[in-house]
């Protein structure tokens, strides 16, 4: 039975075998006078049972509507809409095969084609191989990024994010580095500091150690960026292979769930002017 404000529905089933003859009675009975008429509409299912009828015009008896509803030939749901009403009729797989072919394969793949796209475009899960990345990032951590907002969004990455990107040497791997220089800056590397256009990062919240050797400076092409890992002295990074081209990346690491569940921090390290005698470029 179902009921709507004003209205009150009896159907002879709960679920009406999708076997194309079945057929259910239902009565609507109306707490005021509709008329002596009610038009009505089906989105699945027939008010016939020897042609497919979705729309029938029902009189109207002491206030109560007597119809009978035939089922579809395929499982799902059905709707039976009226004046002041809209009353779900579901009809229901007869057999193993039936079910499989309407109800399961379609859910699975839907389900299949969801993952694809959530994967594809949104978020996705990694590993980490190697302790580049500590003590941000340990060997083992599997992590979920956010591939939206590089991806369908185009949004650009920002100085300090922690990036994941199809390595440039072989693009059949995955890479995760901390983002040093964006297109245009200039990076380098001096005396256990990075600079960035002449001005020091303050990474010690963040970095294993200062890295031991200096990197003549160098100034990011446009649509790529400068990369280094966390464990500055133990990171095979941009200091070794170059740039990243804009294009290679896939998203931006947002937590870590195993395993020990933790947020990442994504921020941009605050830039001090360096000191006077700091030369412009490392020699």
């Amino acid at each position: 039975m179902g009921s709507r404000p004003g209205v009150e529905i009896h159907s002879e089933r709960a679920k009406t075998p999708a076997d194309g003859t079945s057929s259910t009675r239902i009565c609507i009975r109306f707490k005021e006078n509709p008329g002596e008429s009610v038009h009505l509409r089906l989105s699945r299912g027939s008010f016939s049972d020897s042609a497919i009828q979705r729309e029938i015009t029902v009189p109207v008896e002491n206030n109560e509507a007597n119809l009978v509803v035939f089922a579809h030939d395929r499982p799902g749901v059905g709707w039976l809409s009226g004046p002041g009403f809209r009353h779900k009729i579901e009809f229901v797989a007869v057999s193993f095969m039936q079910g499989l072919l309407y109800e399961w394969i379609p859910t699975i793949v839907t389900a299949l084609g969801l993952a694809l796209v959530l994967k594809s475009f949104v978020v996705a899960s990694f590993f980490i191989p190697s302790g580049s990345m500590e003590h941000t990032l340990e060997k083992g951590d599997l992590l979920i990024a956010d591939k939206l907002s590089y991806k369908l969004l185009s949004q650009d990455p920002d100085r300090g994010d922690i990036m994941i990107f199809r390595f440039p040497k072989d693009p059949k791997k995955d890479y995760i580095k901390r983002v040093i220089g964006l297109p245009g800056d200039k990076v380098k590397v001096y005396h256990g500091q990075v600079y960035v256009n002449g001005d020091v990062l303050l990474e010690d919240d963040y970095i294993a150690e200062r890295p031991f050797n200096d990197y003549d400076e160098v100034t990011v092409p446009e649509g790529h960026y400068f990369v280094m890992g966390d464990n500055r002295n133990h990171s095979s990074d941009s200091r070794v292979w170059g740039f990243v081209p804009r294009d290679n990346i896939e998203g931006r690491a947002l937590f870590v769930f195993w395993p020990k569940p933790r947020l990442l921090d994504n921020h941009e390290p605050v830039a001090v002017a360096a000191e006077p005698d700091t030369p412009a470029s490392a020699p």
